[in-house]
């Protein structure tokens, strides 16, 4: 449960300087998110190695998928980026709202947060 939890804090950090500096059209070319990524794929690697019974288990699996998700949308936004066609972000205050990505990891997030404080598996399919 407690690598779960600093996951989750590692993975809501990496999303939410995302959000952040997409919203504000912060230039970049990614380099900075490399180690956002590190540092949550070195804990998805302790909460798999404290991964002990089936619900840690089957509660690793939706952090990983939560990860994938993370990564993907930020291997997204960054492609983005480096092609200059990020101003539809920066342009609206309600961009985040409609991202489907976003919302999709936000939820899993919310979802994620709820089981793994509750100690109880739960499965959700905004984290598949």
């Amino acid at each position: 449960m407690r690598a779960g939890v600093q996951e989750l804090a590692l993975l809501k950090d990496w999303v939410s300087k995302l959000a952040y500096a997409l919203q504000r059209g912060a230039p970049g070319d990614g380099s900075r998110v490399v180690i956002l990524h590190d540092r949550a794929f070195e804990g998805l690697h302790l909460a798999k190695v404290s991964a002990s019974s089936v619900s840690d288990q089957n509660a690793l699996q939706l952090l990983t998928n939560h990860f994938n998700a993370i990564n993907t949308w930020s291997d997204k936004l960054i492609g983005e980026r480096k092609r200059a066609d990020t101003a539809k972000y920066s342009m609206s205050p309600d961009t985040l709202k409609n991202d489907e990505h976003y919302q999709k990891i936000m939820k899993c997030t919310q979802s994620l947060n709820s089981m793994i404080s509750g100690g109880t598996f739960h499965d959700d399919y905004a984290c598949r």
